[in-house]
């Protein structure tokens, strides 16, 4: 152990010169050499007077440790001074941790943090990362949460002093996913694929191998290393959980945040949303859908030429132009080093020896046959594992696989399954169940098994846990998922268990219905378990159709709110026609999910068929609230105002004999629009009037949007202050109770009518607005907030931002296919008009060009970053 370097809580100081190659070929190896000697002795004697170490320098970097964070700091400001004005230019990043010190220094992810954070910088430039920050009493520049190469959680990094500098070098726009452990070794694969990546005449690079050798780390990394090169984002698409290829362009849509197009299919509206851009884009895992798959991918190529597509698969997929790069197995060094570093995670206490070598040679250096076997450590030594493994790889289980090192890990998984106990194999078998893993209560409930046991095949790497939005989940990789399924099949119990994940997401999938009929439609929850709730309704539609459909019908909405409408009718239409006979509620409900989804794809012919054939059903069977919900598709439908009253009245009287408090609000918001759409705002004040009266102290989520909408009346009436006494009431019961859609509405409202006497403060209201309608994936109300803000925008003599803030509305209104009243159509146009006006034609259709070709994240952060000059007479 060096024991000249701190221990216990450090504080890493990592420097790099920017630009090493180009200064040398500026100065001149003379004059490069002496400029790089004085910036050696200027960091050295700044490190050192505040008690820093060197623990290393490589080339023109430097690694030090300091045993405080404020004397870490202290050195980075006074080298960045001292640097300032010469010409090498250093990037500074600064990260305090717990790491493991050792003879040959200090081993752990912090040293790999710090490193990361400095890479990420520009000359000049100190960065500080949340853990050194805290610990400082200095003034720092928040810079937001940045992603690293490394591919761990955000970091939240701040910057020394106020400079401006251009955006970190860090992931942005990207989803690929975190890792529990650090990418080991592979740095020759690595480097090739990078290569391969940065090539323009590769568009499109398949990782080939049977499972278990580690194509997913190695793509992943690989498009990490690269980002620099693909400026509108990488994004990372998982294909395991499905089994429909139908669905792997809506879904690569959906990642990367693309509503389907009316009239469009997903390739049309992925080539619309995607043409021009510099994407990286890994499909993983996909072997399952070719060869289906292979065509999207050929279609998706040449339509987007300037994407570039990574697919791991266990073969190739066979189409023009593809490069495929064959995953070996690891290198014999690096494989026992994964192994030790998988081994020491179970026993810090674990020591090398021979017989390490010897059993990473018998697993053939496959990665997920190491960690098993590492996994076992706690209890079994190397020999223990080569003497007890050597059999069962000489017997090689895996016959029905060709591939020696696919027999290998076949034979690897099957020996970890029998050292389980009974329980335990019988919750391995039934953990297949599960499309992309499961939350902890899921687990327990249909695999009937308790924390122990679970907790049993966590530790033994045969189920995997991640974080999540709401809860942690658990999950197995695709190749243990495979050998799990096998096991459940051959257990006689598959069908109870696939019937048991039924009964568990239908039941969970009517929770979340019931709920929003009180308060809350949690959409979230719904996102997370998208892929159980797909495969229960493909064990339903073979098992039990009337149960597919009731489960369609209690996704209709989320569908529809997701923006998922193909999918949504496909499912409804199976379920429709495999259930002729199910219960006259559920067919018209399911009947009315369906035409509102073809109403919001502006299939109008399809959607009123149904919205009257629903009628028909729920008339038949005095089914009072179905009728109440298709009168009031049907209403949304009709082309005649006059009719469209019709209707919405008839609707809210089917639902008011109901008793659907949920309904008649819908009927009533319909009601309202339809009234305010026509100029009719004194009926609409009345009819809201009227219903708030009668909602008070009966169901407070019905009250809070009656009386939002209350205010919207009121404000287009021209009775403003009303209208905003309306609004803070409204967003006060909508905050008490949490009901975060109604806020959302709300504060937009309130941004609206203060949008001319205070646009400051309707700024920030927009803004919560947006925050909140973003979190939900409301994207109906981010469009409306930045119409608002795009006007703001313009009145404060910012006719450029407005312009593009309103190419990125009417981009958001063709995503989401949003449908503007004849009022909205006209503010908008008289907007648009202004705007052109001040900037002239060419300027703004450049700037609407630009702001249509925003992602729905760039588009969000560059509302949010709109300033509003306030009113002379409001100072």
């Amino acid at each position: 152990m060096r024991v000249d370097l701190p221990g216990g809580t450090v504080t890493f100081l990592f420097t790099d010169v920017e630009g090493s190659t180009r200064l040398l070929h500026e100065l001149g190896a003379e004059a490069y050499a002496h400029a790089l000697a004085e910036h050696r002795h200027l960091i050295r004697e700044a490190c050192t007077a505040q008690g820093g170490v060197e623990v290393d320098t490589q080339g023109d970097a430097f690694f030090f440790a300091f045993p405080t964070a404020p004397g870490a700091l202290a050195a980075a400001s006074g080298l960045a001074e001292a640097l300032a004005n010469g010409r090498v230019q250093v990037r500074v990043g600064v990260h305090t941790g717990t790491p493991l010190l050792t003879e040959e220094g200090y081993i752990g992810d912090d040293v790999h943090r710090a490193a990361r954070i400095a890479a990420s910088g520009h000359g000049g430039q100190v960065l500080v990362s949340a853990s050194t920050a805290i610990l400082v009493e200095t003034e720092l520049t928040d810079l937001g949460e940045h992603r690293f190469k490394d591919l761990s959680a955000p970091e939240r990094v701040f910057q020394l002093g106020d400079l401006e500098f251009p955006k970190l070098k860090s992931l942005y726009q990207t989803n690929l996913p975190v890792f529990a452990t650090p990418f080991l070794g592979r740095e020759l694969e690595l480097e090739r694929v990078v290569s391969l990546l940065a090539r323009d005449d590769v568009r499109l690079c398949t990782l080939t191998g049977p499972g278990g050798t580690g194509k997913t780390r190695l793509a992943v990394q690989a498009a990490a290393e690269v980002a620099e090169l693909f400026p509108d984002g990488i994004f990372w698409v998982p294909l395991a959980p499905l089994r429909d290829p139908g669905l792997v362009l809506a879904t690569v849509a959906e990642v990367m945040e693309f509503r389907e197009q009316a009239g469009k299919s997903p390739l049309e509206s992925l080539a619309a949303a995607l043409a021009g851009k510099s994407m990286l884009l890994v499909l993983d895992n996909a072997e399952h859908l070719l060869p289906a798959l292979a065509s999207d991918v050929a279609a998706l190529g040449a339509s987007v030429p300037t994407m570039t597509l990574v697919v791991t698969s266990r073969e190739r997929l066979r189409i023009a132009r593809e490069h495929a790069f064959p995953v070996p197995t690891l290198a014999d060094e690096d494989a026992v080093r994964l192994f030790h570093a998988r081994a020491r995670a179970v026993d810090p206490t674990f020591s090398s020896n021979g017989a390490v070598q010897q059993l990473c040679e018998r697993l053939d250096n496959l990665p997920l046959a190491l960690e098993l076997a590492a996994a076992r450590t706690g209890l079994l030594s190397p020999e223990q594992l080569l003497e007890r493994l050597g059999g069962r790889l000489d017997v090689l289980t895996g016959d029905r696989d060709a591939d020696p090192r696919q027999q290998t890990l076949r034979a690897t998984i099957a020996w970890s399954h029998d050292l389980l106990s009974t329980d335990e194999q019988q919750a391995f078998a039934r953990m297949s169940v599960f499309a992309r893993g499961c939350t902890l209560g899921a687990a327990e409930e249909i695999c009937a098994s308790d924390l122990d046991t679970l907790q049993s095949l966590l530790d033994k790497s045969l189920i995997r846990r991640r974080e999540a939005e709401s809860e942690p989940r658990l999950w197995m990789l695709e190749t243990i998922r495979e050998f799990a399924a096998e096991r459940l099949a051959a257990s006689g119990e598959a069908e109870r268990i696939a019937r048991h994940h039924l009964a568990y997401y239908l039941a969970f999938a009517e929770d979340v219905d019931e709920r929003r009929k009180v308060g809350e439609y949690e959409l979230g929850r719904l996102e997370e378990e998208r892929d159980n709730l797909r495969s229960a309704f493909d064990t339903a539609l073979a098992l039990d159709p009337e149960q597919a459909l009731e489960l369609a019908g209690r996704l209709g909405l989320y569908w529809n709110r997701r923006g998922h409408y193909r999918e949504g009718r496909q499912r409804l239409a199976a379920a429709l026609a495999a259930a002729p006979a199910a219960q006259a509620t559920a067919r018209a409900r399911a009947l009315s999910e369906a035409g509102n989804l073809a109403f919001w794809q502006t299939d109008l012919d399809a959607a009123e068929q149904l919205g009257r054939e629903a009628l028909a059903l729920a008339r038949e069977h005095s089914d009072r609230s179905g009728s109440g919900y298709a009168l009031n598709l049907l209403g949304m439908i009709a082309h005649d105002p006059g009719v469209a009253v019709e209707h919405y009245e008839e609707s809210l009287a089917e639902y008011e004999a109901a008793g659907d408090e949920n309904g008649r609000l819908t009927a009533l918001q319909n009601l309202a629009a339809n009234a305010l759409a026509r100029g009719d705002n004194q009926r609409a004040i009345s009819l809201l009037r009227e219903r708030v009266a009668g909602t008070r102290g009966r169901n407070t989520y019905s009250l809070a949007l009656a009386i939002g909408l209350l205010g919207f009346a009121l404000a287009a009436n021209g009775e403003t202050e009303e209208a905003r006494q309306s609004f803070e009431e409204s967003l006060e019961i909508c905050r008490v109770h949490g009901f975060s859609r109604g806020e959302a509405e709300v504060l937009w409202g309130l941004a609206d009518l203060m949008r001319t006497t205070s646009p400051a403060r309707a700024l920030e209201y927009y803004r919560e607005s947006i925050e909140l309608a973003w979190e939900m994936g409301y994207l109906a109300q981010v469009a409306e907030c930045l119409r608002g803000i795009a006007v703001i925008a313009l009145a404060g003599g910012d006719a450029r931002e407005a312009a593009t803030l309103l190419g990125v509305f009417a981009a958001f209104v063709e995503r989401i296919g949003a449908i503007l009243s004849p009022a909205e159509k006209e503010a908008l146009d008289a907007t648009i008009a202004q705007a052109r006006e001040a900037l002239g034609n060419d300027a703004f259709d450049a700037a609407w060009a630009e702001g249509g070709g925003l992602s729905l994240d760039q588009a969000v952060e560059l509302a949010l970053s709109v300033t509003a000059i306030e009113p002379l007479e409001a100072h």
